[in-house]
């Protein structure tokens, strides 16, 4: 008897499962029918509505997905409605006939109405969108030619927003239908959230592809106006300031996109707060940024007066205090810079609602520790401020410290930058410029040695020199005095050594040298017979002057 029961009960449940599996099928074919039977009424709009079998063709294929993405959605819908009922112990044949013998004539026109109503909201979106597409082409081509912006981000820039107001559509005519068909308020407030998430994700995507062109186009506007006021100098300078910009606008945008999302979440509706504070951070760092380039573009024009402007004022200034300017902007720039990026990050602090205060007690411990243990480094500073103070060397004299001779490009707070005459570069800590030798202090010696056969005629030899030397003092402004002649300084095993020795400008003793070789040579040459065979830069004629 158990055993009877039991196989009927079985033989029940296979009935149920096959009735069930029966209606779910019949379903899914009444929602292919009524797809297709949509998409049919469509085509055959669109035959009579499209003007161009182009326009039809992507009219048809956004209908047709759309309808295939309905289709699959109420097939995903029907199976997991079953499903449930399944889960809950719900015969699904008897609850499907009970469910249609409740529907009334009234019921059915209600859905009927329903779906029209949805079908219309179909149509007016896929009209509406179509319209939007064409002013969208119409505005990009009206960019392009008027700004001469960037093909590529405008083109990345409308895509995006075709993109974006399409899916809106689709997903607000999805909470239409929703609605429309009664469904549970719950499922509509989920809907409607997914609809706003999208909206913000989207309407933000679109804003940050869009800041290459809108930066694109405050450049072009702002170097317009920069000329026409005559600070084109000030907006070349900050222009290099244009990809900072955009950065900066970017993540301005994401921290707005992130601070909305996370206001439609109740759990995580706090985090919103921060997005207004993280905004005002990026922007005063930005402010930062433009204040020290502008700074030290200042700076410059009032130290070293390169504005046009100040072309009077600029011939009053001699080359030594120049040179002297020249050698403290650096470390004045550096000292502005510092100072306006320590406030920078004061003012960053106090918008994210943090006391700076403790921050700064902080960095004073730390520097003392940093004191402490980095005494190279406090030698090397003082050093440096001992250098400028007592006027060791400026930027733009010749010096030499050890192996290193060249000049000095640029003297910082740790560091001295040397540049020789083969083209590198020395970085010598100004801790260890010991011992220095200044070639710029006042005057130099250009100092030339000549090698002088023991049978030559010196006072020839003296004569021929001092010729050369005034050769030179005449074609050259940094000669100073008339060559010197300082007299025998040293035997050899073949020859003496005559130096002479010419004052000069300060940091021309090398080049003054050469050219005096040069004119030695040459006054020499002019003493020397044409068809004379000479082994030595004193000629015969000199030499047998002194036996005659």
């Amino acid at each position: 008897m158990v055993r009877a029961t039991f196989l009927f009960s079985f033989q029940l449940a296979q009935l149920d499962a096959r009735a069930t599996m029966v209606i779910v099928l019949l379903e899914l074919a009444g929602t292919a029918v009524v797809v297709a039977a949509l998409y049919a009424m469509a085509s055959r709009f669109l035959r009579t509505a499209a003007p161009t079998p182009e326009g039809r063709t992507g009219v048809s294929w956004t209908v047709r997905r759309l309808l295939l993405a309905v289709w699959a959605l109420s097939g995903v819908g029907i199976v997991g409605y079953n499903g449930w009922l399944i889960a809950r112990d719900v015969n699904v044949p008897e609850y499907t006939t009970r469910l249609l013998r409740s529907a009334t004539v009234e019921t059915w026109e209600a859905h009927a109405v329903t779906f029209g109503e949805l079908g219309l909201a179909a149509f007016g979106l896929i009209v509406g969108t179509r319209i939007l597409r064409r002013l969208l082409q119409a505005l990009q081509t009206s960019l392009s030619q008027r700004h001469r912006l960037d093909a590529r981000n405008l083109q990345n820039l409308f895509v995006g927003l075709d993109r974006a107001i399409i899916n809106t559509g689709w997903l607000m005519l999805a909470a239409l239908a929703c609605w429309l068909f009664g469904l549970r308020q719950a499922v509509v407030d989920s809907v409607l959230l997914v609809v706003r998430v999208y909206v913000i994700v989207a309407v933000g995507l679109v804003l940050v592809r869009a800041t290459g062109v809108i930066v694109d186009v405050l450049d072009g506007w702002g170097h317009s106006y920069a000329q026409r006021r005559s600070w084109r100098t000030e907006y070349d300078h900050l222009r290099r300031l244009l990809p900072t910009l955009r950065a900066c606008v970017e993540y301005a945008l994401w921290v707005g996109i992130a601070a909305l999302v996370f206001v439609q979440f109740g759990p995580v509706h706090g985090l919103a707060s921060w997005g207004p504070r993280l905004a005002g951070a990026i922007g005063i760092f930005f402010a930062g940024r433009v204040m020290v380039e502008i700074g030290q573009l200042e700076l410059e024009r009032r130290m070293l007066s390169t504005d046009r402007r100040q072309t009077d004022r600029r011939q009053t200034i001699d080359e030594m205090a120049q040179r002297r300017r020249a050698t403290m902007l650096p470390l004045i720039r550096s000292v502005f810079t510092y100072l306006a990026y320590f406030g920078t990050a004061v003012l960053i602090l106090a918008a994210l609602s943090f006391n700076p205060m403790p921050f700064l007690a902080g960095a004073g411990v730390l520097g003392l520790v940093v004191g402490f243990g980095a005494q190279s480094l406090i030698n090397d500073v003082v050093s440096g401020f001992f250098i400028l103070f007592e006027n060791v060397y400026l930027v733009g004299d010749l010096v030499e410290v050890d192996k290193a001779k060249g000049v000095v490009e640029s003297i910082e707070f740790r560091v001295t930058k040397i540049r020789d005459d083969e083209g590198r570069l020395h970085v010598i800590r100004n801790g260890d410029m010991k011992p220095i030798v200044n070639y710029s202090k006042e005057y130099a010696m250009a100092v030339v040695p000549v090698e002088v056969a023991y049978d030559a005629d010196l006072r020839a030899v003296f004569t021929t020199l001092r010729e050369a030397g005034q050769r030179v003092r005449a074609g050259d402004r940094n000669v100073l005095a008339e060559t010197r002649i300082d007299g025998i300084m040293a035997f050899g095993a073949s020859a003496m050594t005559v130096r002479t020795s010419t004052r000069v400008r300060p940091g021309s003793h090398e080049g003054v040298a050469a050219a005096l070789r040069l004119a030695i040579k040459e006054a020499f040459d002019r003493h020397a017979a044409a068809d004379e065979p000479r082994q030595t830069l004193i000629p015969g004629a000199v030499r047998a002057g002194s036996r005659s």
